[in-house]
This record gives C-alpha cells, structure tokens and sequence, in this order.
C-alpha cells in the first residue's frame, strides 16, 4: 500500500459533480485518486444550535468516515465558499460560525484541513482587521488539530467579474498575512499566478513552507483583448481544463517535487465550457488525470 502520508498526492474537487461526501469518496477511488475536496456553501449559523452537529448529521459523517477509511480516499480539505469581509462585523460573525460547524465535521471525518476565501479591503490596515477577525478561529481550529488555508485563487463570484468592482490579494500581502500568523497556511494556484502576470515557478521557493494544498487549474490569458480593454476590462482571462492554457505542468509539479511538497494537487473543473452534465464532467477529469497522473509518480 503506498504512503500517501509522505508522498505527493493527486486529488479532484468534486463541486461541480453535485455529489454528496460519500459519492465524491466513492468516485476518488474509482479514478484511482488518493484525495477529494468538498465546497460548502453558505449556510445560517444565526441560531447557536445550528453550529452543532446534529444526530443524523453525525450518522452521517460516520457513513463517511468509515468509507473514506475502507476506500484510502483521503478527505484533504473542506472549502468554504463565502470570502471573508474583514472590514464587515455582519461577515466576521457568519464566518466565525461557519468555521465552527465546519471544524466539527472535518473532524468526524478525518479532514485536516479547511480553506477559506478573503476580500481585500481598500484600507490600508485591511490586514490587521483580517488577523483580528482570523486570531479566535485560528485558535479553535488548532486546538482541534486543522490547519485554516487562505486560497490564492478567485473567489467563485469574482470570476469573469472586472478588476474594477473587486481585486486579488498580492504576493506582499501573502507574506505579511502569513508574518503575522504562523499558524496560516496556503492554498496554492498557479493559474491564478499567471494571469496576473506572477511568475508561478520563481515564486515558489518563498512560500512552499506555508502551502499545505496546491489548485490544479489552467488559464488562458487572451492578450489580443487585455491590448484592446486594458487590466480593467472584461473577460481578457478566464479558467481552462487542464493542459489547454499557459501552465507548463511537467515544470510546475517538478517544482513541487524539488521542494519536498507532499500535499495535495486537487483537480479543478473551472473551465465554464465544459458541460455540467455527468458525462462531460467524467471526460474532464479524466482527461485530467491522465495528464497528471504520469508527472505526480515518482
């Protein structure tokens, strides 16, 4: 049995599937990968109780639990998809609730990790907000043994969005971010690098120690349109499938290699011409897989 503790893995967000945990589970193990991610969406945590889990909740997570276990499916992270507003108190609180639901559940099902989203703010001091808003959940998801991930791609409702209504966080700020809070980690994408005009290879060696999680996405920058629109015009980049953008794959996962990374590469299904339907979804990651697959084996 090969030890997936110490090895890099290769993984798929199940998102856009529509599956439950255990169908996502089911499906790693069927493609012959060794780890899934799973989306939460924003749910109420107004009522105290709704932080809990409850006793079908708890079954369920079992159900779970005990598959992922039979299947050596590893659960690598739990996104929640609702960035963080540092600046806003209504958004602080609804994180801070959701993030304690979310720790209970990864830890009845063995996930180490969870990944979050951050809206910059225009204030300069943006920053300080955002580790007083991060400092109580940093605390009781460590406590519990998780480690939060700030992801360093876009937000889901930024995407396709001009730069004029939102921005990106910046490489300085990752690294003040993490300065100031240890215990942070990241969650690594290298499309995102590229159209931003980063250079996804030179930038590695300064921040592999904090990335527990790497984003497997292409992207396609149309340069005839940027010349055209400018930065602050629409849709000059977007998400591919794997293989058909800008990333040079046997480059990137040989980095990871050379900096000792044993995290997870997760597969992401972003491209939006690619179907919902099942059937295109599958050929995706199949296709996918069968491009990463020979570049992750050692």
């Amino acid at each position: 049995m090969l030890d997936y503790a110490t090895m890099l893995k290769l993984g798929f967000d199940a998102t856009r599937f529509g599956f439950d945990l255990l169908d996502a589970v089911e499906m790693a193990c069927t493609r012959g990968l060794a780890s899934v991610e799973y989306t939460f969406e924003p749910f109420d945590v107004a009522d105290k109780a709704a932080r809990k889990l409850s006793a079908p909740e708890k079954e369920y997570l079992q159900t779970v639990d005990n598959k992922r276990k039979q299947l050596e499916v590893e659960i690598a992270c739990l996104k929640l998809n609702y960035p963080l507003q540092a600046l806003n108190k209504v958004s602080v609180k609804n994180f801070r609730g959701m993030v304690e639901k979310l720790t209970l559940v990864a830890q009845a099902i063995g996930c180490s990790r969870l990944l979050f989203y951050v809206v910059p703010g225009p204030e300069e001091d943006w920053k300080e907000h955002l580790e007083q808003a991060l400092a109580p959940v940093l605390s009781l998801v460590n406590k519990a043994g998780i480690k939060m991930m700030l992801s360093l791609s876009t937000p889901p409702c930024f995407r396709g969005r001009s730069l004029r209504g939102w921005r990106s966080t910046e490489p300085g700020e990752w690294r003040e971010l993490l300065a100031a809070m240890p215990q942070l980690a990241l969650s690594f994408s290298a499309a995102d690098c590229a159209w931003q005009g980063i250079d996804y290879l030179r930038i590695l060696s300064g921040l592999i120690s904090a990335i527990e999680h790497v984003e497997a996405r292409d992207v396609e920058v149309n340069r005839v349109l940027l010349a055209d629109t400018g930065l602050f015009g629409p849709l000059w980049w977007r998400y591919k499938l794997l293989g058909r953008g800008q990333i040079d794959w046997r480059q990137f996962i040989e980095a990871l290699k050379l900096y000792d990374f044993n995290g997870t590469v997760s597969i992401q299904l972003d491209d939006e011409f690619t179907a919902d339907e099942f059937e295109d979804l599958s050929e995706a990651l199949d296709a996918s897989v069968k491009l990463l697959a020979p570049l992750i084996k050692y």
